[in-house]
């Protein structure tokens, strides 16, 4: 049962103003309760954690020192950042009286506003900024097949690389689908797809669907008919049967 309400997570978040570095640890172990998952300890290089230590080569061979907002091992690399909520536009007499001292201008933010151009243009970074993350992981810790990069508070998008070489994650499921925005939580299969992220990322890897399929059959076969059970052997137990004598064959069909 997981720790916390859907809709009061929902609410909680969405109304969030504090900056990203006072929230996004807090956000993400809420999350973490939503989704029914232990939440990440805060070992310096543990094998779930925040702030995972790596160290980037840059191109003129020196490195640099580097965080992971979220680190699961074999799961997951998070990126974690905070945009600006959209605001109305000022009306005429609202910019008259601000022009004539009457109210207090409006305080404007440096960082970008959602889902706008500029927003999409920082998510974009912050995933690239997660992918160089990956290539920066030391050599005894594997690429995750999942690349995350949270707004917190509005969406979380979501991409795999299921080739597990770190140079390959794509929008998933689906370049439509792969930004999770928060009232979409309601969803219950949402919020599974998320947990096996966490708990069993190697299940949503498309290409492997018998796993799933395969596990229902135990409890699928008791249920059907005796007779579809039973193999059927009458054709077998039939030694004088013969395509010629069957009245429904056809001479093409013989040929075949």
């Amino acid at each position: 049962m997981p720790k916390r309400d859907v809709e009061d997570f929902i609410s909680h978040w969405k109304g969030a103003t504090a900056p990203e570095q006072s929230v996004s640890q807090q956000f993400l172990c809420d999350l973490c309760d939503l989704l029914d998952v232990p939440q990440p300890g805060n070992q310096r290089n543990g094998s779930y954690t925040f702030e995972f230590h790596v160290s980037e080569t840059q191109h003129d061979g020196t490195t640099k020192e580097g965080r992971i907002d979220l680190y699961k091992r074999a799961s997951l690399i998070l990126e974690s950042k905070k945009f600006q909520e959209k605001v109305a536009e000022q009306s005429k007499l609202e910019l008259a009286a601000e022009k004539m001292g009457a109210v207090a201008k409006r305080k404007k933010f440096a960082a970008p506003v959602r889902d706008t151009d500029r927003w999409d243009d920082a998510m974009l970074k912050a995933f690239i900024q997660a992918r160089d993350y990956v290539r920066a992981l030391p050599t005894s810790e594997p690429a995750p097949p999942f690349l995350l990069v949270v707004d917190v508070g509005h969406v979380i998008e979501v991409r795999a690389d299921f080739s597990l070489t770190g140079r390959a994650y794509q929008p998933f499921p689906d370049p439509l689908t792969y930004r999770i925005r928060l009232d979409q939580l309601k969803d219950d299969k949402i919020r599974e797809r998320l947990r096996l992220i966490w708990t069993d990322p190697q299940t949503l890897d498309p290409s492997k669907p018998a796993r799933k399929s395969h596990a229902k059959l135990p409890s699928i076969l008791p249920n059907l008919p005796g007779h579809l059970r039973k193999p059927d052997t009458r054709r077998k137990s039939s030694p004088n049967f013969s395509p010629a004598a069957c009245s429904v064959c056809s001479p093409k069909m013989l040929a075949c």
